[in-house]
């Protein structure tokens, strides 16, 4: 459990700063505001200057390593270490996600023309019909988690936290249509609809099994 909790800012942010067209700190609406106000690209090279991700990692390294170094030298249990393991993983996340995105030279962390970028072109997603007919296969494995975990876990009796990175990767496959501007944000609705399906399905799976286990 204590690997899952550690790795899971770092394979996160990691894994979806692949996915985002700009700073994540990037509104359009705010940027149009602005740049009404002070100029083209006014608020993109407000962001690129202030560098707020690295902001963050600082402050959540500083922090991490600074708990942790109380906790070692009070003694305290694994949890406290656990938790400053966790804001340094942060840390190591958000300074993951500006180093891609200032590799993938995305708008409000890349310096173009002068100083600033320019407003992101996202790409103009499918209806959501057309979404569900290309993109119904990352549905799979949200569906079917739920049932998968009921019947391991009373078959097998297999501890919840081997279910969380497994948990991430379907749920990240699920939500890649939305997140890469393929898919609406109905899209998200549907994935809810599907998970709540698949978590009643897997209840009466489960409700069967118990039956059955009892009767035999």
């Amino acid at each position: 459990m204590t690997v899952t909790i550690l790795s899971m800012p770092v394979l996160f942010f990691g894994v979806m700063s692949f996915w985002m067209p700009h700073s994540p700190f990037y509104n359009a609406s705010i940027a149009r505001f602005i740049d009404a106000r002070f100029g083209e690209s006014a608020f993109s090279t407000f962001l690129v200057r202030l560098k707020p991700l690295l902001m963050f990692a600082v402050a959540a390294g500083i922090q991490g390593t600074w708990g942790l170094w109380q906790a070692v030298r009070s003694g305290e249990g694994s949890g406290a270490y656990t938790i400053n393991g966790f804001f340094i993983s942060g840390g190591i996340g958000f300074a993951l996600v500006h180093a891609i995105l200032y590799y993938r030279k995305a708008p409000g962390v890349y310096p173009s023309g002068s100083e600033g970028s320019s407003a992101p072109q996202r790409r103009q997603p499918l209806p959501l019909r057309d979404a569900l007919r290309t993109y119904w296969w990352t549905l799979i494995g949200l569906a079917a988690f739920p049932t998968v975990l009921f019947v391991l876990g009373e078959l097998y009796q297999v501890p919840f936290e081997y279910f969380a990175l497994p948990f991430f990767a379907v749920g990240l496959l699920a939500g890649w249509p939305y997140f890469s501007g393929r898919a609406p944000f109905s899209f998200c609705l549907v994935l809810g609809g599907v998970w709540l399906a698949a978590g009643i399905v897997a209840a009466l799976i489960a409700q069967l099994m118990r039956t059955f286990v009892a009767g035999g």
